[in-house]
């Protein structure tokens, strides 16, 4: 049992790491609409996915900390998002399960809409100038399109390599 459990947290370290290559070696050369993807994000939901809401809690909470060391943003304001993400994505597949794969697809698009809308509004607040409807079509939404469509190939991708347990689906999954 202590054994599968350190087993378990050896797999979301090395995903995290994995995250933070991702995000500054990856990520951050490609881009998508003029918006690059937040792999973080992407990350913090397939574990919740996975691993349910409280796995996905602790995971959200180390994954933003993280987030906010690596984009050198002020610490919390990505822990907090992330926190919550990882509890919600993680209670939404506790409660009504995973049909297929494309719900994580939706999933994490609709997470990092709202992650995206937040976290604008909260730079806003903290002084950055813009207005808000061109920053959601500049920048919410192209970012949370990126972030939902890479979630589906990093999903099957870190399932199969087995980083990530696989939710049994009712039906075909991507078919």
């Amino acid at each position: 049992m202590v054994r599968a459990r350190l087993i378990d947290v050896g797999r979301l370290a090395l995903l995290l790491v994995l995250a933070v290559i991702l995000q500054t070696l990856a990520a951050s050369q490609l881009s998508f609409l003029g918006v690059t993807a937040d792999v973080f994000v992407i990350v913090v939901v397939l574990v919740a996915v996975g691993s349910g809401s409280f796995t996905g809690l602790v995971f959200g909470f180390v994954a933003g900390l993280t987030a906010d060391v690596v984009f050198l943003d002020p610490i919390g304001m990505r822990t907090f998002m992330y926190l919550l993400i990882g509890y919600w994505a993680g209670r939404y597949v506790e409660e009504f399960g995973l049909s297929s794969a494309w719900v994580v697809v939706l999933l994490a698009g609709t997470v990092s809409l709202g992650a995206q809308t937040v976290y604008g509004i909260l730079q806003m607040i903290t002084g950055t100038e813009g207005s808000l409807l061109t920053m959601v079509v500049t920048q919410v939404l192209p970012a949370a399109m990126f972030d939902g469509l890479l979630s589906a190939p990093l999903y099957l991708g870190l399932t199969r390599v087995r980083l990530l347990p696989q939710q049994r689906a009712a039906g075909p999954m991507f078919g």
